[in-house]
């Protein structure tokens, strides 16, 4: 009974000052047990000591902490070097988006009424000299139109066949042999914008990969301007537009365009790029983990999502398909409504071509929804590029070209505006050039700044700085609570037992005496 009263003392005792005292000289904390020990006036100055100490060490905690909160990031560029890089869907597209015999050739083009109407339609704000009919006797003549605007666009635009004359292509190809040919139009794939036809090549990734750099080495293309075609009011320039854009994806006309005036030969030295991203919270908006787009067996990208986007406004808001959608696709709107026809003339015009023109001035309407893959396919890149130029053909050359374009039978000496062989070469053909300088990308890994082991180094190096101490001194402090907590209960649960045994003690005095004055009264 002495041995439990004397462990019960020490309890109580460790739960006041001589508890905290004997913690605080027994510690592994630096400093600290110098407070109780020693004279007054050294205490002081090591109280004060361990309290700067103290607060150094939470100034810069607070700091660390702070910093790993706000999400910092790293950029890592790197250059990769490969033994192969895929080669990029190259599209490209006329200037002029109406061929001048669509719009007045009877015998080639029945629809070339129709087709006129819709071009002054589609630039009302083109010379009245040229469009000399009122816009609503523009409308009531397009409105007869039964046909789909994405087929009206195919029959006024440039046939691949002739952007790429293959007799040309062929004598180019024996006249000059290289270590890669000039790529015919069998090659390419015919695609439809809400502003005109474009071709594009490698449309599907099909061709091999780029195995050696250099500009002999890349695909090279002659394309035909044929400004014989050009009806000269819907623009002041001519040449083509070249985009460099991932296999599958689909262009927006006019954004990251290249553009070729004819006779110039560009030689587009490619310069990929492959981006890893972080996500929220790191960066603001955040990045897309999982695959969107329509088609599934194509790496998800951002242009794409904002053309697919578009496309389900144009059908939610017109209830037809933008012209850009391919054929046998359909699209449900967001009220459960199957579109699966193309816009017409009459709601292109009115409907669809105006929203895409919206969308192109305020982008806001589908960017929110469309953010930039946080890590892309293993061989997906973005395609920047050097471009240099000079002029085609050369006066050798254009004796061995010529030939070659009469052959074509595109050569109408009617309709010529420089019936010189040299100067008409370079008022209407093109060479093109899409090479890797070097077998390299360049690639840009967002990373993590502050990590959450990188937050306990900076906070366990600043606690054995300031105060000497470590994970075992943390152990050492729970260790000292928890007994701390214990005596505390201990020292509760004995001042109540006290309680109930005074109380008891009183009741029994009482019902003695009770009993004692009962006996007295009795006798």
């Amino acid at each position: 009974m002495a041995d439990q009263q004397n462990v019960d003392d020490d309890e109580v005792d460790y739960a006041g000052y001589s508890g905290l005292k004997e913690f605080m000289s027994e510690t592994t904390l630096h400093g600290v047990h110098y407070i109780f020990r020693g004279a007054k006036l050294l205490r002081f100055v090591w109280l004060l000591g361990v309290l700067g100490a103290l607060s150094g060490f939470l100034f810069f905690f607070i700091a660390a902490v702070n910093n790993y909160m706000e999400r910092p990031s790293n950029t890592k560029v790197d250059t990769v070097s490969r033994s192969q890089l895929p080669l990029p869907a190259v599209t490209i597209c006329n200037s002029n988006i109406a061929q001048l015999s669509a719009l007045s050739n009877s015998t080639q083009y029945p629809h070339h009424e129709l087709n006129f109407a819709f071009v002054c339609h589609l630039f009302n704000d083109i010379k009245s000299s040229y469009c000399p009919l009122s816009r609503n006797e523009l409308i009531q003549i397009v409105r007869t139109d039964s046909r789909s605007a994405r087929d009206v666009l195919q029959d006024i635009g440039q046939a691949k066949s002739s952007l790429i004359l293959d007799p040309l292509v062929a004598a180019i190809n024996s006249a000059a042999p290289s270590l890669v040919p000039y790529q015919n139009s069998s090659s390419f794939t015919s695609i439809v914008t809400s502003t005109g036809v474009c071709h594009t090549f490698n449309y599907d990734g099909s061709q091999p990969n780029a195995s050696r750099a250099g500009i002999d080495t890349g695909v090279k293309f002659v394309v035909n301007v044929d400004q014989t075609e050009y009806a000269g009011v819907t623009l002041l320039s001519a040449g083509v537009e070249v985009y460099l854009h991932p296999p599958g994806e689909t262009i927006v006309r006019g954004r990251n365009a290249i553009y070729v005036g004819p006779g110039q030969r560009a030689n587009i030295a490619l310069e990929p790029e492959r981006r890893e991203l972080l996500n929220t919270p790191f960066r603001e908006p955040g990045c897309a983990e999982e695959h969107t787009n329509r088609n599934k067996s194509v790496p998800y990208s951002q242009p794409q999502c904002l053309v697919e986007c578009l496309e389900r406004v144009i059908a939610q808001t017109c209830s037809c398909l933008a012209v850009s959608v391919p054929d046998g696709v359909t699209i449900t709107t967001a009220d459960g409504q199957v579109v699966s026809q193309h816009c017409n003339a009459t709601q292109f015009l009115e409907c669809s071509f105006p929203r895409q023109i919206s969308s192109f001035i305020n982008s806001t309407i589908c960017d929110a929804g469309c953010l930039l893959p946080c890590k892309p396919d293993e061989n997906q890149y973005n395609y920047g590029y050097s471009l240099t130029a000079d002029v085609f053909p050369n006066v050798v050359a254009a004796e061995i070209l010529f030939p070659a374009v009469l052959q074509t039978g595109t050569y109408d000496n009617s309709r010529v505006r420089a019936p010189n062989n040299l100067t008409y070469l370079r008022e209407n053909f093109a060479q093109i050039n899409v090479f890797y300088d070097n077998l390299a990308f360049e690639s840009v890994i967002e990373q993590q700044a502050v990590t959450l082991s990188s937050l306990f180094g900076s906070v366990g190096g600043n606690l054995g700085l300031f105060l000497g101490a470590s994970m075992l001194t943390l152990l050492e402090f729970a260790q000292y609570l928890t007994r701390l907590a214990l005596a505390l209960v201990r020292r509760y649960q004995n001042g109540k037992a006290r309680s109930q045994d005074v109380q008891l003690d009183s009741s029994t005095e009482k019902a003695s005496e009770g009993q004692e004055s009962a006996a007295s009264s009795g006798v």
